[in-house]
């Protein structure tokens, strides 16, 4: 679960960090809140990876440094093959809560005191993603006459010219 309360939220002045190491698609897809109207829970869970790091506060500012690893299926927007992209993003960041945090400081937690680490993580990973993935740089794409996926074979179309 990627949801803490402040009070469980070791000190840092007076100890160590919280380690993290939880399963991405778990935490993730398990994360109320976090989906977007067009995403569903199982394109979330079909993520794999891992989520380390540490969390602690002090006083009431709390510092998340997490390392995503991920492995996300996605298509080509050539070939429209199936492949599975890998990456790994790493962040830094402070989370303050709401009363003391200024209108560009976008990580912050409610009077509640919970801090959903959630949708901080699944931005994460979705602005790591390419904006125009490809399975390969040299996808050579699908054929305009007859649709043939030209990675994988040739059609008699022939080339307008």
């Amino acid at each position: 679960m990627l949801k803490y309360h402040i009070d469980k939220i070791p000190d840092l002045r007076l100890s160590e960090p919280m380690a993290l190491d939880l399963s991405l698609s778990e935490a993730i897809a398990g994360a109320p809140g976090v989906f977007l109207v067009s995403e569903t829970e199982a394109e979330f869970r079909a993520m794999k990876g891992r989520i380390t790091g540490t969390l602690g506060r002090e006083g009431t500012d709390v510092m998340v440094d997490v390392t995503v690893g991920y492995e996300v299926p996605l298509s080509c927007v050539r070939c429209l093959e199936a492949f599975v992209r890998k990456g790994e993003v790493g962040e830094r960041t402070l989370f303050f809560h709401e009363k003391n945090a200024t209108a560009d400081e976008l990580e912050r937690y409610g009077k509640d005191g919970w801090v959903d680490l959630g949708p901080w993580v699944r931005e994460l990973v979705l602005t790591d993603l390419p904006f125009y993935p490809l399975c390969d740089e040299a996808c050579k794409g699908l054929c305009p006459e007859c649709g043939e996926n030209r990675n994988t074979g040739s059609c008699s179309c022939h080339p307008e010219g």
